[in-house]
């Protein structure tokens, strides 16, 4: 954690002044708002409203940040608990329940070789597409792993579980999303 950071945390907790939550609320929007919209199968409203719960609960408990582990760290398992208690309350929501298995005919472009800004956003949107393919944990274990830069260790702290069990999450959701991106038929097989 940057020293800047550093200040922030201590100043929010012990002045409670919300101008330092402010600060620390402006860094890390973006990056919580982005966890939330994969996590929602990119339901913009839905994140945003799940990020906005996540600041408000996470100034509520700010005096019961240890500074043991990141700030970082912190955030996400408070976004990642109130998604969780979004799923368990609206657990008939079809938006929640995309099918995780059936990915074999998603149309899903794939490279073909050629290379250029139009194929790169292609494959951007291609992969946000593809995660809508994987369940929940997976979802999450991958873009903790993959887009925040965080270690194993953070995510099980996070996701609240065992070590190999967010492995498995992330071996089985690449897995998945290489099979979702790279397709091969039996025909390529013969």
């Amino acid at each position: 954690m940057r020293e800047t950071e550093k200040q922030w945390v201590r100043s929010a907790i012990s002045s409670k002044n919300p101008k330092y939550f402010g600060y620390l609320v402006s860094e890390y929007q973006l990056a919580i708002r982005g966890y939330l919209r994969r996590l929602t199968k990119g339901n913009d409203t839905l994140a945003d409203d799940l990020a906005q719960e996540t600041f408000l609960n996470a100034f509520r408990k700010i005096a019961t940040y240890k500074n043991t582990g990141s700030f970082k760290s912190w955030l996400f398992t408070i976004a990642y608990r109130c998604f969780l208690t979004h799923i368990r309350k609206n657990s008939t929501n079809p938006l929640m329940n995309f099918p995780t298995d059936d990915y074999e005919n998603t149309g899903i472009n794939t490279n073909d070789g050629h290379h250029d800004e139009t194929t790169d956003l292609i494959n951007k949107i291609d992969i946000e597409n593809a995660f809508k393919y994987l369940k929940k944990n997976e979802r999450s274990a991958i873009s903790l792993c993959y887009t925040y830069g965080m270690s194993h260790t953070e995510i099980s702290e996070i996701m609240d579980m065992p070590l190999g069990t967010v492995k498995s999450h992330i071996s089985r959701g690449k897995e998945k999303l290489a099979k979702i991106l790279n397709p091969v038929t039996e025909d390529v097989l013969c």
